[in-house]
This record gives C-alpha cells, sequence and structure tokens, in this order.
C-alpha cells in the first residue's frame, strides 16, 4: 500500500473532549492534519461517514508467552497481537519474570527475541521484580534509562502446595516480597522517574481461608473466589499507599476489582499519595455468579469476579476517575489447560483471554448505555494509558506530529461475541454469547492499514519496541 498520504474523510473524530465532524490526514507514519480538511488531497482516501475515528488504544496489561502452573499460554507477539489489532489496539505493554541469576535488564533482551519475527503492534514491558537483591536496587535507573520506567510486583501468590507457585529466584514459596524489599525498590525507582504497579491483595488474609478451604476440599472456582475476599485487596492497597507515601514513587494498582480497594485508592489520592489504578472489561460484564457454574474454571482469574453492585460502582469511578485506565489482563489458555483446575483451583492456570473485546466493550455497555461518554472511553483506552506509561506524545491521541495510530469504529453494528466472531488464539472465550453494539472497521498503526474488516494485512515482525520515559 502506497503510504505516502491517506485522508480519512467525513467521519466523527474524538480528539481530547472534542467529538467533531472532521477529517484527518495522514503523512507516512504521522498524522499530518486533522480538521475539516476540504481542499486537502490525498493518495489515498478513505470513506469514515458514519463511523468514529479514535487513536489506536493501548493496553497496558496483558501476558504474551506466559507460562502459568505449568501451563504455556496460547498469545505470543503475533497471535496476540492480531486478536489486539482486530480489537482497535495498536500498542500493548507486556510482563518479563526476573530472570535468576541475570541482570534485570535481561529481560528486554528476551522479549526483543520474542516479538523477532512475530509483533504486529508496536510494544513495551514492564519487568517482574520477584527478588529484592543489593544488584537488583543497584540497576534500577539503568532499567528506567533503557525505557522500562514501569515495574511489577505482587503481593499474593504463596505457594499452598509446593511446586506449582515455588519462587525460583529465592528458593521460598510464592512471588512475594517483603514491605521493606518495597521500600528499598521504589526509592531508587521513584527517584529515577519509574513507576510501581502492584498486584494488591494481601496474601495473609488469602491463605488462611485457602488453606481451611482446600483442607475441607472445596476448591472449586467459586471456592478459589471466596478466598479472595475484597477486604484482602484493600488491605494490600492500604500498605502499598503507606509505601508511596513514605518513598514518593507512584504507584499503579493492576486490575482492581472491589469497592473495598477502590475505597483505599481514591483516600490514599485525597492524602496527595500517587496511586492510580485500572480495571478490566470482564469484572463490568461477569459476576461470580459464572464462577458457580460447572465451567466456572473458564472465567478463574486474581483478583476474582465481584457481584452487581461492584460493577456499577466501577462504571461510576471509571466515569469520575477515580479509575484511570482500562486494561485487559489478557492472559490466555487452552481449554484443556483451564481443565486441569476444573476441579481444583490450585492447578488451574489464571487468567481469561480479553484482549480483543475491550474497546467494543467500553463502547457497547459505557457510551451507549450512557455510563461513559466518547471522550471518556478514548481517555480510559488510549490517552491515559499512552500518558502514566510513557508513549505519550506520540501515542494516544489523534493531534498532529502523532503517530498515525487510528481506529475506524462503526458505532451502528449489533453482533454477538463467540469463539467464530473474535480472533484471540484460545480454543474457547470468556465472552460467548454476549451481545455487543459497535465494532472496529479499520485499523491503521503508524500509517499502514493491518486491519480492514475481517482481513488482517500486517506482516509479522512490523511491530516495533517503543522505549518510554514518564511525564
Amino acid at each position: 500500500m502506497n503510504r505516502d498520504s491517506i485522508l480519512i474523510r467525513g467521519g466523527t473524530v474524538v480528539v481530547g473532549d472534542d467529538v467533531m465532524k472532521a477529517s484527518v490526514l495522514v503523512r507516512g507514519e504521522t498524522i499530518a492534519e486533522v480538521g475539516e480538511l476540504a481542499g486537502v488531497s490525498a493518495d489515498r482516501v478513505v470513506d469514515a461517514t458514519g463511523l468514529l475515528v479514535l487513536p489506536g488504544a493501548i493496553d497496558p496489561h496483558v501476558h504474551f508467552n506466559e507460562t502459568n502452573k505449568g501451563h504455556k499460554g496460547v498469545h505470543h507477539y503475533f497471535t496476540g497481537g492480531r486478536a489486539a489489532a482486530f480489537g482497535g489496539t495498536t500498542a500493548i505493554v507486556d510482563f518479563a519474570d526476573q530472570l535468576h541469576g541475570q541482570p534485570l535488564l535481561s529481560v528486554l533482551d528476551v522479549k526483543k527475541e520474542q516479538a523477532r519475527g512475530q509483533a504486529v503492534i508496536d510494544w513495551n514491558v514492564h519487568p517482574i521484580i520477584n527478588q529484592v537483591t543489593p544488584e537488583v536496587v543497584e540497576e534500577i535507573p539503568a532499567v528506567v534509562a533503557a525505557g522500562l520506567p514501569t515495574i511489577k510486583c505482587f503481593m499474593t501468590f504463596r505457594s499452598l502446595t509446593g511446586e506449582s507457585a515455588v519462587n525460583m529466584y529465592s528458593g521460598k514459596p510464592g512471588r512475594i516480597i517483603s514491605d521493606q524489599d518495597y521500600v528499598d525498590l521504589t526509592t531508587p525507582l521513584g527517584e529515577a522517574g519509574g513507576m510501581l504497579m502492584v498486584h494488591a491483595e494481601d496474601s495473609t488474609i488469602i491463605d488462611k481461608i485457602a488453606m481451611d478451604k482446600m483442607a475441607r476440599g472445596e476448591t472449586r472456582a467459586i471456592d478459589h473466589a471466596q478466598c479472595r475476599p475484597p477486604m484482602a485487596e484493600a488491605h494490600a492497597i492500604q500498605r502499598i499507599a503507606g509505601v508511596a507515601k513514605k518513598t514518593g514513587c507512584p504507584v499503579y494498582i493492576v486490575h482492581l476489582s472491589s469497592i473495598d480497594g477502590l475505597g483505599e485508592v481514591t483516600a490514599a489520592k485525597e492524602n496527595g499519595i500517587p496511586i492510580w489504578a485500572e480495571t478490566c472489561p470482564h469484572f463490568l460484564i461477569f459476576t461470580e455468579e459464572w464462577l458457580k457454574r460447572e465451567d466456572g474454571y473458564k472465567w478463574l482469574g486474581s483478583p476474582p469476579l465481584r457481584d452487581e453492585a461492584t460493577q456499577e460502582v466501577l462504571w461510576e469511578a471509571l466515569r469520575d476517575g477515580r479509575i484511570s485506565v482500562m486494561a485487559t489482563d489478557d492472559c490466555a489458555f487452552s481449554l484443556e489447560s483451564k481443565l486441569a483446575g476444573a476441579e481444583n483451583f490450585e492447578f488451574c492456570p489464571e487468567g481469561m483471554p480479553g484482549i480483543e473485546p475491550r474497546l467494543t466493550i467500553m463502547y457497547s455497555e459505557g457510551v451507549a448505555k450512557g455510563r461513559i461518554t466518547l471522550p471518556q472511553l478514548v481517555e480510559l483506552t488510549a490517552t491515559a494509558p499512552a500518558r502514566l506509561f510513557g508513549f505519550a506524545p506520540k501515542k494516544g491521541t489523534l493531534t498532529p506530529g502523532s503517530d498515525a495510530d487510528i481506529v475506524l469504529f462503526d458505532p451502528s453494528v449489533r453482533w454477538t461475541m463467540s469463539q467464530e466472531t473474535l480472533h484471540m488464539a484460545s480454543d474457547y472465550t470468556s465472552y460467548e454469547g454476549v451481545e455487543v453494539t459497535g465494532k472496529v472497521a479499520k485499523v491503521f498503526s503508524r500509517g499502514e492499514l493491518i486491519v480492514d474488516g475481517e482481513e488482517f494485512l500486517a506482516e509479522p515482525g512490523r511491530g516495533r519496541f517503543v522505549p518510554c520515559k514518564l511525564g
């Protein structure tokens, strides 16, 4: 395709708080102009009449090439990236576990090798730290300077049965680091301009409930959820907010799921603590009732699904800004892998395939039902992730000079999500039978048309590593 210039004409363009009938001129990989552009010509004209013109979404929370409880995930840089693109996502941030005995920055080499010849959209990576040593602490400034400013840690996942969750780095059970470790880690991280991401569930609360349930043979998906009550999330957030207050390092709470957890985030914000939170589409669509089904393992993840009352509060928080980002926590496994834990949650790989439905769910359940506005949709899925994770100003917005990551979205299409209508690589979908309004029609990544209806046009390997720097 000739990428010299493209004129996307006649759509409804969302830029910041403005929703306007306008055209977008693309030159090469970059947005050149946005406006009426009545007398402007281009090598190619795309008719966007009746379509929304949105910035490409950014998903800051995906797990590609994941291994969990001995099971390998099915999304990697091609399969996961393709599904993301069909859902209107043009950049992702993956996770990479700290490698035993290796410099922390070596995780970038691992991910570059995984992405080589595979990546179809742009990407960055969050290193995961499971053991805080003097060497790791000393390396933090170099990791941030290399374009990896966001580091993740866990406050949960201590092994209950041994091998399934042993921390290979310390030889101790689980992935948990101590509160003092958090202080030691976040002091240089904050000084270097980085941010800490936290899986906030308190294992002290979770483990006692889980051990009692396992002793009674209560090990199905709903039992897993009952092991991880809202108070576990809230207590963990309270603890990490205390660390952020002490060190000044910004903190980002991943996959916020509960009213109690939201209350702690809100209280910390009101006290001037630099803290942000994301939530995920599955918390807005499914409730704990799904976990009571015979196939409840399909929805098993941590933190677990909550109730309908929680869903409405999460929507309110998305609307008023207490929750800043809509991410997916995509973690896709085969049905065979999920079935391994059908009778015992300790052996069920956690998470669900979700990288594709996000934009449509947010439009259908959010905008179309009056819960959020179009500018809020863009803020939650594109602009805020770009700003918080260091992709801005090149991504997350349709402004001159930014990357031409553009989604044409048809708000009139009604369809039903299923294994057949979605493009994720798992052989099942948690979204089976979900009826929605709105569908991605075309996707441009840096000016290149990569999705055209049901046709995927991107060549494997075209996706780039994007070094990020927080503002």
